[in-house]
């Protein structure tokens, strides 16, 4: 009997021991006001002997634990000091189901394995905690106006959009505006292309001489332009009044000296011994013709 009383105090002392190697300390959460969703953490220090180690291999696994918990996550972080090793374990769980009333729940305990050399592992295990879960809405409200059921979500408050429609419309008025500018500056006005842009239509017809090489395509180009001077100059234009003309307009002095070598060539191809074959060149009449064209753009 002596022996065995003896016996059981050295196992006693040895499980002291190790009760006194391994601490657990935690800091819960609060208990009360969880809903449905809710997020929370539970940490967790535990202190060793320096030559212990936890076994991260048998930590608690992410996932779903019962109806009520979900542990989303684990950390673990180790310090050391003179008393020994400190794990701090953090714990992240969330609440996925709602339940009808007020109900009381579990955080489970944790079991820890720590290992040392040459010598058995040592599990502990941390407390359970008791948190409290309730539901959104209460299944039933009072009996009284306006609190019977669940009424629908208030509809949102319109947006006053007179300032951003009259920005808009007016922003859209000034790019109308800009678009129908640049379209009568590089293209014309239709009812006004007779009057105003004669050249930009005869460079169109010299284009199309040009493209189906006709035997009198010269000729027909010349008579082509002397419309055009015609027509811009508001009267028949001859080699007698050219010069008139030339001086009452704002061209450029390459242009004017063109100008007057046209009306060489018409005479020379109308009137005279013809324009050598060497410059009777529809490419020359369609540089003319564009100089023109640019005048009256206003882009020369």
């Amino acid at each position: 009997m002596m022996r065995l009383l003896v016996l059981l105090s050295v196992i006693c002392c040895h499980l002291a021991g190790f009760a006194e190697d391994i601490t657990i300390a935690a800091q819960n959460p609060r208990p009360f006001g969880y809903v449905v969703g809710d997020t929370f953490e539970q940490a967790l220090t535990l202190t060793v002997k320096s030559n212990q180690t936890l076994d991260e291999k048998k930590l608690p696994k992410p996932g779903r634990l019962n109806a009520w918990l979900e542990l989303r996550d684990i950390f673990v972080a180790e310090t050391s000091d003179s008393v020994g090793k400190h794990y701090r374990v953090k714990l992240f769980y969330q609440l996925p189901n709602a339940p009808t009333d007020v109900r009381v729940i579990e955080l489970p305990a944790h079991q820890f394995s720590f290992f040392e050399a040459n010598k058995k592992p040592v599990d502990v295990r941390s407390t359970q905690w008791p948190i409290t879960v309730g539901p959104i809405t209460p299944p039933e409200v009072l009996a009284r106006d306006g609190l019977e059921a669940l009424r629908p979500d208030v509809a949102p408050r319109g947006i006053d959009t007179k300032r951003i429609l009259q920005r808009i419309l007016l922003s859209s008025a000034a790019l109308v505006a800009l678009l129908l500018y640049w379209s009568y500056r590089y293209f014309g006005v239709p009812f006004l292309v007779r009057q105003r842009r004669p050249f930009t239509r005869t460079y169109r017809r010299l284009d199309r001489l040009a493209k189906k090489a006709m035997p009198d395509a010269f000729p027909k180009a010349i008579e082509h332009l002397h419309h055009a001077l015609n027509e811009t100059a508001e009267r028949s234009l001859f080699s007698e009044n050219v010069e008139l003309f030339l001086a009452r307009r704002a061209i450029p002095d390459g242009l004017a000296d063109k100008t007057r070598e046209f009306f060489r060539i018409s005479r020379d191809e109308f009137f005279g011994a013809g324009v050598p074959e060497s410059q009777r060149s529809l490419v020359w009449a369609l540089d003319f013709c564009r100089a023109w064209r640019d005048v009256e753009r206003g882009i020369a």
